[in-house]
């Protein structure tokens, strides 16, 4: 167990830091995926996420799960589908925005989670 001064586990600390993050970064992509789709089925919406996945004992990634659809409309499609027709659709950089409108977040996080890893180490010295 990682812990820090006055006993904090810094296991859970760095674990709802990120999952705070993945919440702002899911509430910032369904935003751009509504403003930018017309026809809203609800099913672009409904499966697009991000959630914080922990490995060792820290923080590894902030994962953006979405449909196939949601990465052919990031960058572009040009080509024969499925049933033959020939389609051409321009690129609309979904993940472009969300980095930009998510900049704020990720900077939070990445500070949180320097304070605490700081605050380890300096915890386990011992002068």
């Amino acid at each position: 167990m990682r812990t820090g001064e006055d006993g904090k586990d810094i296991i859970q600390l760095e674990k709802k830091a990120g999952q705070k993050a993945a919440r702002t970064i899911r509430r910032n992509l369904k935003t751009i995926l509504a403003t930018a789709t017309k026809k809203q089925s609800g099913e672009l919406l409904r499966l697009a996420s991000a959630t914080a996945s922990m490995r060792f004992d820290a923080l590894e990634a902030i994962t953006i799960k979405a449909t196939p659809a949601t990465f052919k409309q990031h960058y572009g499609f040009e080509g024969i589908k499925k049933n033959g027709v020939y389609m051409k659709m321009r690129a609309f950089d979904h993940f472009t925005l969300l980095q930009e409108k998510s900049q704020g977040a990720l900077e939070k996080l990445i500070d949180e989670i320097g304070e605490l890893r700081a605050e380890e180490i300096t915890s386990k010295i011992k002068f």
